[in-house]
């Protein structure tokens, strides 16, 4: 038993009865739990204890106690999230890989409910601002770990992240942190304290230097389009293009000729071994969802399915694409799903920024839906070559989004903004809970 072990116990049991009693409270430590795998660095009897389980269930006890919680609209508004684990279920009947692809689709499940009851308990604009703040940290931890040891070790070894977890690849995590990178700029702005500006601003800085250091092409692409768009989407533009220029310019400057050899490796890719093993699971994947309506379903990475679907059926790779992904293992069908869950959170970003326009005291929500368009487009682009698409991450990005848009339409509402019938009869039908809402104001410096 190492110390790490038992204090890591100490605090995580300590906090279930809190769980208990304040649902959100477990369902950011649940989020915490996910996101940062910090059990994952201890050696002893912590690192195999179920403690996401454990958090899962004291949240979803506590979510029935509560009178804190929007149930029925969450699950109007997640409905094309809930749309696609339904036909995941359709698809596991019939995959290739059953008993693989059955324990996979319980994970996945068990964080899309996860997902589900957390948009219920975000009830408030105090709630959406924590879990931003919990999940975001979570992820950018590994860009600091990653950025400083990048720095010790000159560029030379790869970056990776925690063991046994979505982003233990240096691929996954390069896009992660793309994705975190326009989040981290909202942190940024949110904070009140000089402190936390700071250390926001080191975690952004050493996050960007640890993509470099993962020597992955994937987020190279992510990172280039993200960038190009944050310029588009911010209100400081000037600011955002000096500080990519000069990020540019050290990375030019410190990276080894190894990282640049790599990232020119794209223009030939047919000479990559790596890049040709990808295209060989993309031709597999459209094979198999033009001759299985329901695709191969989850795991199907073996020697049955690319003995019969692969162009190459000695070369077997997972999918390395979120789109070849759900394509893959759920057919067209399941594609289309997986598009349209992130064309809503898109329009929903949309929608309060459009909800806010003009308004500057929803100048923080305004922003928070621009920085989340910004990391989809980093999520689109990195995501094109790596497997990420049921990351929990992206999820609850998509719920505070979702959240984020519902609070702003209440608060509309509730000043009078909206007088159609629809508009009214909606929000009436949302519950009695929603009408409790508080009017969006922004949080005062301090």
């Amino acid at each position: 038993m190492s110390l790490r072990d038992l204090l890591l116990t100490v605090l995580l049991v300590g906090g279930l009865p809190i769980a208990l009693r304040r649902p959100f409270v477990g369902a950011l430590i649940f989020a915490f739990i996910g996101l940062a795998n910090p059990h994952r660095y201890t050696w002893g009897f912590a690192y195999s204890m179920p403690w996401a389980f454990m958090y899962a269930a004291a949240t979803v006890a506590g979510l029935f106690a509560t009178q804190e919680r929007l149930i029925g609209d969450s699950i109007r508004r997640y409905w094309p999230v809930l749309l696609y684990l339904a036909w995941m279920g359709i698809t596991t009947i019939f995959a290739i890989e059953p008993a693989s692809a059955r324990i996979r689709l319980v994970e996945v499940a068990k964080v899309q409910l996860m997902c589900l009851v957390t948009l219920m308990l975000l009830t408030d604009w105090k709630r959406i601002r924590l879990l931003v703040w919990v999940t975001v940290a979570s992820v950018g931890f590994y860009g600091l770990k990653g950025g400083i040891f990048t720095l010790a070790s000159g560029g030379q070894f790869l970056v990776w992240g925690p063991p046994d977890s979505a982003i233990q690849d240096n691929n996954h995590l390069a896009v992660g942190l793309v994705m975190t990178l326009p989040m981290l700029y909202w942190l940024y702005r949110d904070a009140s304290r000089r402190w936390l500006k700071n250390l926001v601003l080191l975690i952004a800085l050493m996050s960007a230097v640890s993509i470099f250091g993962s020597h992955s092409r994937s987020a190279f692409l992510g990172i280039l389009a993200m960038s190009s768009f944050l310029v588009l989407k911010s209100d400081r533009k000037i600011a955002i293009g000096v500080a990519a220029l000069t990020l540019a310019s050290i990375a030019v400057f410190f990276m080894p000729q190894q990282y640049w050899d790599r990232m020119a490796s794209i223009e030939h890719y047919e000479q990559d071994a790596s890049a040709m093993g990808r295209i060989n699971v993309w031709k597999t994947a459209v094979n198999i969802a033009n001759d299985r309506l329901t695709g191969a379903g989850f795991e199907y990475y073996g020697i049955r399915a690319f003995q019969q679907y692969a162009p190459n059926p000695n070369d077997i790779h997972a999918s390395h694409s979120i789109y070849f992904q759900a394509l893959g293992e759920h057919g067209w069908i399941g594609l289309a799903m997986f598009l349209t869950i992130w064309i809503y959170v898109w329009w929903r970003c949309r929608r309060t920024i459009l909800l806010g326009k003009g308004t500057p005291e929803t100048d923080a929500q305004v922003l928070l839906a621009r920085m989340i368009q910004v990391s989809l487009v980093g999520f689109a682009v990195g995501g094109a070559f790596v497997n990420i698409g049921n990351w929990d991450y992206t999820y609850y990005i998509a719920c505070c989004a979702i959240a984020t848009a519902r609070l702003m339409q209440s608060a509309r509402v509730a000043r009078g903004a909206f007088t159609s019938n629809y508009d009214t009869k909606k929000i009436r039908n949302a519950g009695t809970a929603m009408n409790r809402l508080p009017a969006l104001r922004r949080v005062p410096d301090r």
